[in-house]
């Protein structure tokens, strides 16, 4: 690490991780460091791009690299808020990162000449420090000019210090100055005279540079273990040279973490080594890839592990999830979940060719004649890899399917037939395996897969049974006993339907009480009904929504608006608008259900719409009898509302005839979900039962 001969302002406290006093000189007129950017060029380079600690700090690691540093140390306090903000004033916490670097440094001299220079191409120069790095010959990863600027992105004070130059007597030369961000991006053409440091143009005995940042904006560094992926990504750590040192100063006594290359386990058999696959171009040539791709053993878990990271010169270009395809292509989904990769491609960042790389390095500009090749060259990898691994991908759902559902011992525990709980334990396997993967972290779904198996495997088993006694009885080998086991699976298979009717039925109860309850949202009760008609006449338990139902909705809703000039809605399943009504046919009846708001009680208003209707629907079943024909009991508006307040005695009157009548039957919201319970209770009682059950064996 650098350790000069004076530094006045290089000490922290350690146990905030914030600067001491520091004594530094005035900005003069006469001052050597003078810098203007303006805001058209701050825009232009993307500076405002650079907004996480993690981005700064790998520009300025890349720096170091550049400068033929060995190690790079960073110091930060992981996981604490910069600086603070409320009513829209910052409030500066006082914290500081430091990035402190051991290469060849700068002199004075060299930081007016080339460091002070903004946007300039470092490649294009002839003098030692072009290309490549001064004394290691490393292909440098600088190129804009803009690494010194990438720190305004999160704080508006920079110190620079640096030591290089000749080594002589008394050692290396120090620059020292500080960047203020307020008064050197400017609208004017006249050039900035920065601050002096208290150190410059004195001397160091070690070569090396430490840039300093402090006035923050509100600004958050990550916890360690987010902070080191953050970094890890970055680089592609090829260099056994190179080293990069994290020490947290929010932590007393934190020791120094290197930065590691980050490990993403991969599917078995998944993995492409790019080394023999070249990037074809149009006229036949190569151009070099190396690196690997392949499917992540598991989705996604953070940011830094997404998709397939592209390299340059040792530093990221760009990160791909599909490289560029449009949407729909085969795999889709796994692809952009699970694909993950490495590539290095000198090609994208070549001194003598057009820049390909986006400023912020997130992304290659794939509209290029390079980032065409590329992207037709990663969709054929795509194919191939989506190929050697969906049958791995398979086995895996599965497994986690069968892991997350416990299946097989509820298979076994559930049926006393063994052979029953065989073919729901194949099912889950053969389900399991083409599951939609992305909702396996959802409860619900891998309930409902689960109960679906489990329903089926006993008709699997009978009609398995039904073939062997076939074939038995053509070999005139059947026995009595084999007719007793279809008699005992077929019985187990009735249960089974019976069962999964049942754990439907106590869900939509269970929605219905969260309704009520909480949200009392008629849209809601509105859309249950829809999913679960049977909710209208508890007792029925065949309803189906059969092609009558559909024509009965088509033809009244022309003929309303034929008659009455508007639309209505009827439903049947969830509509996109609000529906009037809802229809339901149970035994004969058409039940045509309309939900008021929780709390509000049926009024005159409400009566004078529902006469309408009332005629409507006559009118409708009397000149239409073949679309009604199916409806033999007729009609009946199910009214789900709280309470009748009905102020007109002819109102009145008119709607206690439609009650009488049976054409009209209200209820309360309450008296909804107490009649469905009432008529389940025996199915509510076993649910219950049950989960008492499994709630002890947690316990």
């Amino acid at each position: 690490m650098v350790t000069p001969s004076r530094r006045a302002v290089t000490s922290v406290d350690s146990k905030t991780g914030r600067p001491a006093p520091v004594a530094k000189k005035a900005a003069v007129k006469g001052s050597p460091y003078q810098l203007r950017i303006s805001r058209l060029t701050v825009d232009k380079l993307g500076v405002k791009l650079y907004d996480k600690a993690s981005a700064v700090v790998a520009e300025l690691i890349a720096n170091g690299y550049d400068a033929d540093a060995e190690a790079v140390t960073v110091r930060l306090p992981l996981n604490h808020q910069l600086a603070s903000q409320a009513g829209g004033k910052l409030k500066d916490l006082g914290y500081v990162i430091d990035v402190e670097d051991d290469g060849h440094g700068m002199t004075p001299e060299e930081a007016i000449g080339f460091y002070l220079r903004v946007g300039a191409d470092r490649r294009t120069r002839k003098d030692e420090d072009g290309s490549r790095s001064r004394k290691k010959k490393r292909p440098v990863m600088g190129r804009k000019g803009i690494g010194k600027l990438a720190p305004f992105g999160i704080c508006r004070r920079i110190e620079v210090w640096s030591a290089g130059g000749p080594k002589t007597k008394d050692g290396y030369a120090i620059t020292h100055f500080f960047m203020d961000f307020d008064r050197i991006v400017t609208d004017d053409d006249d050039a900035v005279p920065l601050d002096v440091g208290s150190e410059d143009r004195g001397w160091s005995k070690k070569s090396g540079t430490r840039i300093r940042l402090t006035s923050f904006l509100a600004k958050r560094v990550p916890d360690q273990e987010t902070f080191l992926r953050q970094l890890a990504v970055r680089f592609t750590f090829a260099k056994p040279d190179f080293k990069i040192v994290i020490v947290d100063t929010a932590t007393d006594g934190a020791k120094p973490l290197k930065v590691n290359p980050l490990d993403i386990p991969l599917l078995p058999g998944s993995k492409i080594d790019l080394a023999s696959r070249p990037v074809i171009a149009d006229d036949g040539s190569t151009l070099p890839v190396s690196g690997w791709l392949g499917m992540a053993k598991e989705a996604y878990k953070n940011e830094e592990m997404m998709g397939v990271r592209i390299y340059a010169r040792g530093k990221i270009a760009g990160v791909t999830r599909d490289f560029n395809q449009p949407a729909g292509f085969t795999g889709e989904f796994a692809m952009r979940s699970y694909l993950v990769g490495q590539i290095e491609a000198e090609w994208l960042d070549l001194d003598n060719g057009d820049d390909l790389v986006r400023t912020d390095r997130q992304d290659i500009l794939w509209s290029s004649d390079y980032g065409e090749l590329l992207r037709r060259w990663g969709a054929e990898l795509i194919k191939e890899i989506a190929r050697i691994s969906r049958e791995p991908r398979r086995v895996r759902v599965r497994d986690e399917f069968l892991r997350k559902s416990g299946i097989e011992d509820r298979a076994r525990q559930r049926f006393g037939d063994k052979q029953v709980a065989r073919v729901a334990i194949d099912l889950a396997k053969k389900f399991g395996g083409f599951a939609a993967e992305d909702e396996l972290s959802d409860d619900v779904y891998v309930e409902d897969l689960s109960q679906i198996i489990l329903s089926v495997a006993p008709h699997q088993a009978l009609m398995e049974a039904f073939h062997e006694f076939t074939n038995q009885v053509t070999k005139g080998e059947a026995s009595i006993d084999q007719m007793l086991d279809i008699f005992s699976k077929a019985q187990i298979a009735e249960l089974a339907s019976y069962a999964q009717i049942a754990a439907h039925r106590v869900r939509v109860i269970k929605d219905l009480q969260q309704i009520i309850d909480v949200s009392m949202d008629e849209n809601q009760f509105q859309a249950l009904i829809a999913q679960a008609p049977w909710l209208i006449e508890p007792s029925w338990t065949v309803i189906t929504k059969n092609q009558s139902l559909k024509n009965f909705k088509h033809a009244f809703e022309k003929f309303w608006k034929r008659t009455h000039g508007a639309d209505v809605v009827l439903a049947i399943d969830k509509e996109a608008k609000r529906p009037d009504f809802t229809l339901v046919s149970i035994d004969g009846l058409l039940h045509i259900v309309e939900i008021k708001k929780a709390g509000h009680a049926f009024d005159d208003t409400d009566f004078d719409r529902l006469i309408n209707y009332v005629d409507a629907f006559d009118q409708f079943f009397k000149e239409n009898q073949e679309t009604v024909a199916e409806f033999y009991r007729a009609w009946r508006i199910d009214l789900v509302a709280d309470g009748e307040k009905l102020k007109k005695s002819s109102n009145k009157h008119a709607f206690g005839g439609f009650v009488d009548s049976g054409r009209v039957k209200r209820m309360s919201w309450r008296n909804f979900l107490s009649r469905a319970k009432k008529v389940h209770e025996q199915f509510l009682d076993v649910h219950d039962l049950g989960a008492e059950k499994r709630q002890g064996k947690k316990a």
